[in-house]
């Protein structure tokens, strides 16, 4: 590799990367073997405030421009592979951006009813398979606070309201309904769910040098109806694929329905359900 090859003085480095001046747009990078980078075209790709970034885009840059002359000079691009290789490549790029905008990229709008009408219909599917739990869970630095954070609640105090007089900076994890899983909480404070009803409180639990107050919201047990709420997420995706198959199916019944294109009977599908 000749040093002639790659223009890039220090001197350009010092002003591109420099502490206190961001990379303009626009400026001359590197060049080789006739090709020349700017700035802009690094930006399409990397982040350009991060000097690491630029310099080492830059860097795979002037590789592959070296890489390519070189494998042009011994002809490899002139072979019938090379040309059969980039035609597969161009038609599965060509039909990627086809179906990105016709698929993958069109928005799937789903509404809250579009949610619960398909967890009504498909109610069986979507049942728990763990133990879990529905609770409010706060984790303190000390345990005086945990214990002032119960007392309140214990009073009659809800449960957002009760932090009202303890120290922000005491508080260190504060979930609100949130659901826990059996195997993957941790051991103590699982059990402290397994051993409250619904609605109640639990004393502080001392986990890893924090002290946690956990309220019991719901229990579920294995095989149980999952609640909407929580099955929502799965439920969206579940929909938005669906829909999404029936956009590629729509769009290939539409070429098919043109007729245009002739298979041989002998090798034709006769019907997709069946295997033969």
């Amino acid at each position: 590799m000749k040093a002639s090859k790659i223009v890039l003085p220090l001197v350009l480095m010092s002003l591109v990367f420099g502490c206190s001046q961001q990379p303009e747009p626009g400026r001359f990078l590197a060049s080789a073997n006739g090709s020349k980078l700017y700035m802009n075209e690094v930006a399409a790709h990397v982040d350009t405030n991060s000097a690491y970034a630029v310099r080492n885009y830059v860097s795979n840059w002037v590789n592959q421009q070296l890489l390519y002359d070189k494998a042009g000079k011994e002809g490899f691009d002139n072979t019938s592979e090379f040309r059969e290789r980039v035609k597969e490549f161009s038609r599965q790029l060509a039909i990627t951006m086809l179906l990105n905008k016709k698929v993958y990229d069109v928005p799937i709008d789903l509404t809250p009813q579009d949610i619960s009408d398909f967890y009504a219909s498909h109610s069986g599917e979507f049942r728990a398979s763990d133990d879990m739990a529905r609770v409010n869970l706060t984790a303190f630095d000390k345990r005086n606070f945990a214990v002032a954070f119960r007392n309140a609640l214990v009073s009659g105090t809800n449960w957002n309201a009760a932090f009202h007089d303890i120290p922000t900076y005491a508080i260190l994890d504060e979930k609100d309904s949130v659901y826990l899983k059996a195997s993957n909480t941790k051991g103590a404070i699982w059990n402290v769910v397994q051993s409250l009803d619904a609605g109640k409180i639990s004393f502080p639990v001392q986990v890893d040098s924090l002290s946690y107050v956990v309220q019991v919201i719901r229990k579920i047990k294995p095989g149980d109806p999952l609640p909407l709420d929580y099955a929502s997420s799965f439920i969206k995706e579940r929909i938005t694929i669906e829909k999404r198959r029936q956009l590629y199916q729509d769009l290939l019944n539409s070429l098919r329905s043109s007729g245009n294109f002739q298979v041989d009977p002998s090798v034709a599908v006769r019907d997709t359900s069946v295997k033969e």
